[in-house]
């Protein structure tokens, strides 16, 4: 073998590994049952998990499903992890995981530390991407920290399913031929096919500019003050004043703007009196779309039915 060969013969240090899915939540199911198998120690979970009434819950359901022991964690009101309450948990040895959710597609913590942290008691991080394909932190990918990480296509893309996992360990069985975890032709096809950079790209810009014009306005806060270098948010998220999120959302929508609202309802299991920053968060955010198909031609009609109805809902005049 020539010292420098004219090609390369061997690039498994540049594959992704990764292990597609039906769904993020696929994913997660897949790995909360391998280790469930391993152990009978639980998995502590952060303290802000949604319910839809058509969808269910992408990050609960498949703890109810493998019959995992669980426990939640508290999060401040910009769903940061404080570690010293993390750590009196962990110390308790009732757990193998720790369920990391990048809300919006940000970090909210120093992952690293946290990965750190965890493995002093011999728990495994499982991070959860699935608002994020491409975003990072500290020059490296989100999903990347953790011992696995789960990811949704469909949230960054045009399919209507499918997702992926890694599984840094290598300790995860196959997932199994033919069952609905499995992803389909179909969107493994579309996937393949998508420019997933250059909507990273156009997905980054319009947060920029939609972010922007929420500074301008009372009765709105940005979630995120700054954003860290190479975060992809999924969207835009707003802590919306005085209790009137939902006039909020209900008169974008009347306008044809569809934003969303995460979570606007948490699972039972997350009570209001245990958890009340979390129900308080819950009840106040906004979700603006920033997504790639939205184009620098749609920025001045946005940004019109935006202000006219915050106008509306606040009764304010947003020039003075």
């Amino acid at each position: 073998m020539a010292f420098i060969e004219k090609e390369s013969k061997d690039l498994k240090q540049y594959l992704l590994q990764r292990k597609y899915t039906a769904s993020a939540r696929a994913a997660m199911t897949h790995i909360l049952r391998a280790k469930k198998i391993e152990s009978s120690k639980g998995i502590l979970l952060p303290a802000y998990i949604g319910l839809s009434k058509i969808e269910g819950s992408g990050v609960f359901d498949p703890v109810l499903e493998t019959g995992i022991n669980y426990e939640f964690y508290n999060l401040n009101n910009r769903l940061s992890i404080d570690f010293d309450s993390v750590e009196s948990q962990l110390k308790t040895g009732k757990f193998q995981l720790l369920f990391l959710i990048h809300y919006f597609g940000c970090p909210q913590c120093d992952t690293e530390a946290l990965v750190k942290l965890c493995h002093t008691y011999n728990v495994l991080l499982i991070e959860d991407c699935a608002h994020t394909i491409l975003g990072g932190l500290n020059g490296k990918l989100l999903g990347t920290f953790g011992d696995y990480s789960i990811f949704s296509i469909h949230k960054s893309t045009s399919t209507k399913d499918g997702g992926f996992y890694f599984d840094r360990r290598g300790d995860l069985p196959d997932l199994p031929l033919g069952s609905n975890l499995n992803i389909s032709t179909e969107t493994l096809e579309t996937f393949a096919n998508t420019d997933v950079l250059a909507a990273t790209r156009q997905r980054v810009l319009n947060y920029m500019n939609v972010s922007k014009w929420v500074r301008q306005y009372e009765g709105l806060e940005l979630f995120f003050e700054s954003i860290p270098d190479g975060s992809v948010p999924l969207n835009c998220p707003v802590i919306v004043a005085d209790g009137k999120r939902e006039a909020l959302y209900n008169k974008l929508v009347e306008s044809d703007i569809l934003p969303t609202a995460l979570y606007h309802t948490l699972i039972p299991e997350i009570g209001k009196a245990d958890f009340p920053i979390s129900h308080e968060l819950a009840n106040s955010i906004i979700n603006l779309p920033t997504h790639p198909d939205i184009t620098s031609a749609d920025y001045s009609a946005y940004q019109s039915i935006l202000k006219n109805a915050i106008e509306e809902v606040f009764n304010c005049d947003t020039n003075t």
